[in-house]
C-alpha cells in the first residue's frame, strides 16, 4: 500500500487516473524544443506542439506526450498493480514517479524498478525528485523486495546517492532471422497479468523489469491509434526439448517487419532457444529482431545496434 507522505513544501501521495493530464503536463515541460518525423521516419524538423499528432507527440517521448495517451497509459499501470506516486504543491501535481514490483532468479530476487521520474522543469532543485527518490526506497523495504533498480539512468550521480551501483550494461541487438532443424512445438500463449511468468527470469529483451515489460507487451497496452492498426503482436509458448519460454514478437511502426523480441524462462537463457526463435519469426514473415540483451551474452550473429544503457541497482537485503 502506498501511503501519503507529506513535507513542509509539498504532499507526496498516489497517483490515480484523473492525476493523468497533470502527470503528461509534467513530463512535457521537461521537452525543450518539439519535433515532427515524416512518414517513414527519415526527417526531422521543429514542430508546434498543437501541430503533432498523438502519435508524433508520442514519439517525442512516450505515452506522457500527450493527455490522452498518458491516460490509458496511467489506467493500465494502475490495473496492472504497478505503483505511481505523485508529489503535488497547495494541490498541483509538480512530480511523478512509477514502480514495478517483479520477482525473479537472482541476481534481482523481489525486484522494485523506478521505470520513471520526472520533476516540473521550473521546480527543479527544490529536493522533489530527492523526496520521491527516498519514498520510493521506502516502499521497496515495505514490500520485502531484495532489489531496487534503475535502468536507462539519465542522471547516475543522483541514483549513487542513494546506494544504487552499476549492474551491468545493455545493449539493443539485431540478429537475423534464419531456418533451422532444431525441432520445437508452439502454442498461443494468452494475454493474462503477470501471474502467469511471475518468478521467471527474463534474459532477452529486458528492458525495465519482467513485470514492466510483460505489461508492455500485451494486447492493448499502446492506445488505438492508426499507427499501430495492423502491427504484429505474435505471443506463444516455445518448447524446446526440456526447455519452455514465453516468446513476445512485437512489430514497431517505427522498423516494419521487425520484431523487438522478449523472452522469459524459468531460469537462464538456454542456447537452443534463440536459433528457434529466428525460426519461429520467419515464419511469420518478419525480416529480423531486435533485442536488449546484457553486453556479455551470447548471441550468434548479434550485431549491437543503436542504443546502450546502464542498470544501476541497490541491494536491500
Amino acid at each position: 500500500m502506498v501511503r501519503r507522505m507529506s513535507t513542509t513544501q509539498f504532499l507526496i501521495r498516489p497517483a490515480t487516473v484523473d492525476d493523468a493530464p497533470a502527470i503528461s503536463a509534467v513530463h512535457c515541460t521537461n521537452v525543450t524544443g518539439w519535433r515532427m518525423w515524416d512518414v517513414n521516419n527519415d526527417d526531422v524538423r521543429p514542430a508546434r506542439y498543437t501541430d503533432l499528432t498523438p502519435y508524433q507527440r508520442w514519439l517525442n517521448g512516450g505515452p506522457w506526450m500527450d493527455a490522452a495517451a498518458c491516460t490509458h497509459h496511467i489506467t493500465r499501470l494502475l490495473d496492472s498493480g504497478s505503483i505511481a506516486i505523485v508529489a503535488e504543491l497547495n494541490g498541483r501535481v509538480l512530480a511523478e514517479a512509477e514502480l514495478h514490483i517483479a520477482d525473479e532468479p537472482p541476481p534481482y530476487g523481489r525486484n522494485m524498478n523506478l521505470a520513471v521520474i520526472y520533476v516540473h522543469r521550473n521546480h527543479q532543485g527544490q529536493g522533489i525528485g530527492s523526496a520521491l527518490m527516498r519514498h520510493a526506497l521506502a516502499l521497496a523495504e515495505s514490500e520485502g523486495c531484495d532489489t531496487f533498480t534503475v535502468a536507462h539512468a539519465e542522471a547516475p550521480s543522483f541514483y549513487a546517492r542513494y546506494g544504487l551501483q552499476k549492474e551491468s550494461m545493455w545493449i539493443r541487438f539485431r540478429l537475423p532471422i534464419g531456418r533451422c532443424k532444431i525441432k520445437y512445438s508452439a502454442e498461443p500463449l494468452p494475454d493474462g497479468s503477470y501471474d502467469i511468468v511471475r518468478g521467471w527470469a527474463m534474459p532477452i529483451g529486458r528492458y525495465q523489469n519482467a513485470h514492466h515489460d510483460w505489461e508492455r507487451t500485451r494486447p492493448g497496452a499502446v492506445p488505438d491509434l492508426d499507427e499501430w492498426r495492423g502491427l504484429r503482436l505474435e505471443r506463444h509458448w516455445i518448447t524446446v526439448g526440456r526447455h519452455r519460454a514465453a516468446l513476445i514478437l512485437e512489430e514497431s511502426p517505427s522498423a516494419p517487419g521487425v520484431a523487438d523480441t522478449f523472452v522469459f524462462t524459468p531460469t537462464g537463457f538456454a542456447a537452443d532457444i534463440l536459433p528457434v526463435i529466428r525460426d519461429f519469426a520467419s515464419l511469420f514473415g518478419f525480416t529480423g529482431l531486435r533485442c536488449f540483451a546484457r553486453s556479455d551474452s551470447r548471441l550468434p550473429d548479434a550485431v549491437a545496434a543503436d542504443y546502450t544503457h546502464k542498470l544501476f541497482l541497490k541491494r536491500l537485503r
